[in-house]
């Protein structure tokens, strides 16, 4: 399980922990073997036990009494792929706690009922800030193991990540703020939510969470977010039938809805993104008039729909939509889903192929033609990037709209695909097509188009991360 995790995020919760654990210093310039490290502190020798693993750690309490007493009384950093698996039960029993970070992937909790239900239980009564807990099922597509109640006792968890488990039915567990009063970070893969309440009832417990992240999930059919301190909420690669809803989230910075399978909306195969209260959103993405059914307020946005301020969400800076340029539904959905976002500076479009044929489509000149003028390209947008740039002619007209309409642009980004960027024969042709068509007047003075290659083959893992990170201003660009 720890292999799917690795290759659907592209590494491995936890790691981080790992490479300070990992990390070796080299002897200074005319050190002659003295002991110079029992000289130091308490306090500093803790701190530098607690980045060591956890065998590591526990082999300096045979040095002397006085390590024996450090060691055991160091937040320890202990991941089961560094020990046996009966060290980590010794580890866990033997050491007072608290605990800095726990990682225990490796361990296949059916065949383990007592280490099951033992280890949470240790956890919760000695502390941990860092919980990475995977059921390392033999077959993924099995029926997941119940998450322990306890760790629902865990009070002191900063960062849960939970994989391949079913949450257990919360209507009997203890409710209230100091269920998880420090939590800030909730991760949850392959994790089955049996009730949109379960859900509800995580975030109401975590009167500090920052940060929700559902990944490859099938459940819950719905994701109600209330919650006075979520900044950020991640769906990636996970179905959700019913829909997102944004209810009352007055901190919330951004919404990541990445490669999200089609639901159940009012148009059949859509999925429901409703926003209601979101006064500091600042990034979204990715849209997809194909996947999502976008409502503001009380109002469900349609193509060629007009804005009004009962529609609109000023806050939000950073937009990311996938769009098949060519279709003409599509290219009408745009525009509509840019007038909700009046205040856009980067605006990132994703150029995908179609796959309903001739029937979706209209001459793409012809619908660049009607579509209307949006109030954010002519006065915020300031950079676009067009990824999967194929030359097709839908892609064309787009960069010749850009150019009309843009006022404030100052850069205008084509980002190849990976197959063509490898081609130098390709790239000499899209080159020869973006000169062919791109020979029109442009609405701002300094603006410049400029054809890049993607940074990353794979570009969707590593942006797990950023999207994650609230340091990044950006988590769309490549």
């Amino acid at each position: 399980m720890a292999t799917v995790i690795q290759d659907v995020l592209g590494y491995f919760p936890g790691e981080a922990h790992a490479l300070a654990a990992s990390s070796s210093l080299s002897a200074a310039a005319g050190y002659h073997g003295e002991d110079r490290v029992s000289a130091l502190p308490d306090t500093l020798l803790r701190n530098i036990l607690s980045r060591l693993p956890a065998k590591d750690a526990a082999r300096t309490a045979s040095l002397a009494s006085r390590w024996r007493h450090i060691w055991r009384s160091t937040p320890l950093v202990l991941r089961d792929a560094d020990v046996p698996r009966a060290a980590v039960a010794r580890v866990l029993a033997s050491h007072p706690g608290p605990f800095r970070a726990v990682t225990l992937a490796r361990c296949r909790f059916a065949y383990h009922e007592r280490m099951l239900a033992q280890w949470p239980r240790l956890l919760a009564s000695k502390g941990v800030d860092d919980l990475v807990l995977v059921n390392n099922a033999s077959d993924p597509s099995a029926d997941t193991l119940p998450l322990p109640a306890d760790v629902f006792r865990c009070a002191s968890l900063q960062r849960l990540f939970l994989g391949f488990w079913t949450l257990p039915d919360t209507a009997g567990l203890r409710r209230g703020a100091d269920v998880f009063p420090l939590l800030r970070e909730l991760s949850l893969f392959a994790t089955t939510i049996t009730d949109g309440d379960d859900l509800d009832y995580m975030l109401a417990c975590s009167p500090a969470l920052q940060t929700l992240a559902l990944i490859f999930n099938q459940t819950p059919d719905r994701v109600h977010l209330r919650s006075k301190s979520l900044r950020c909420v991640l769906l990636w690669l996970s179905m959700v039938e019913e829909g997102v809803v944004v209810v009352d989230a007055p901190l919330l910075e951004r919404l990541i809805l990445f490669d999200c399978p089609a639901g159940s909306g009012e148009e059949e195969g859509q999925v429901k993104v409703k926003i209601f209260c979101a006064p500091k959103l600042r990034v979204l993405g990715y849209l997809d008039p194909r996947v999502h059914q976008l409502q503001i307020g009380d109002k469900v946005i349609k193509p060629n729909a007009r804005p009004s301020p009962s529609t609109m969400v000023p806050g939000v800076k950073v937009l990311a939509l996938k769009i098949n340029l060519g279709v003409s539904k599509e290219v009408k959905m745009m525009t509509s889903f840019l007038a909700c976002f009046p205040n856009v500076e980067k605006l990132h479009i994703e150029s995908v192929v179609a796959d309903d044929g001739p029937a979706g489509q209209q001459h793409p000149s012809k619908v660049w033609k009607e579509v209307c003028r949006v109030d954010c390209l002519k006065s915020h947008v300031k950079k676009v990037l067009l990824h999967q740039f194929r030359g097709d002619q839908g892609e064309l007209d787009f960069i010749k709209f850009i150019g009309r309409s843009a006022l404030q642009l100052q850069a205008l980004l084509v980002v190849l695909t990976p197959e063509d960027y490898a081609s130098p024969d390709k790239v000499n042709e899209l080159m020869r097509k973006l000169r062919d068509h791109s020979g029109v007047p442009w609405a701002c003075k300094y603006g410049f188009l400029l054809v890049v290659g993607p940074k990353l083959p794979s570009v969707w893992k590593w942006n797990f991360r950023k999207a994650s990170d609230l340091a990044e201003d950006d988590p769309f660009a490549s």
